[in-house]
């Protein structure tokens, strides 16, 4: 019971940090991670990619620096 209440309040706070870093809303993905967990982390992805690919089309390449 410790264990799962830990790994939410660290996956809320992974999430925030996530979220401040690419500009997302922050309350949303902190609560979002503290009850799905891990489980989010597809989810925050695809939002990440349909973001870039609204921002920059379909057709363009994204590479990090």
């Amino acid at each position: 019971m410790v264990l799962g209440i830990v790994l939410s309040v660290l996956c809320g706070v992974f999430f925030y940090c996530q979220a401040v870093i690419t500009g997302f809303g922050r309350k949303r993905w902190t609560v979002a991670g503290i009850v799905f967990g891990p489980l989010i982390w597809p989810m925050f992805n695809m939002k990440k990619r349909m973001l870039l690919n609204r921002l920059f089309g379909f057709e363009q390449l994204v590479f990090r620096a």
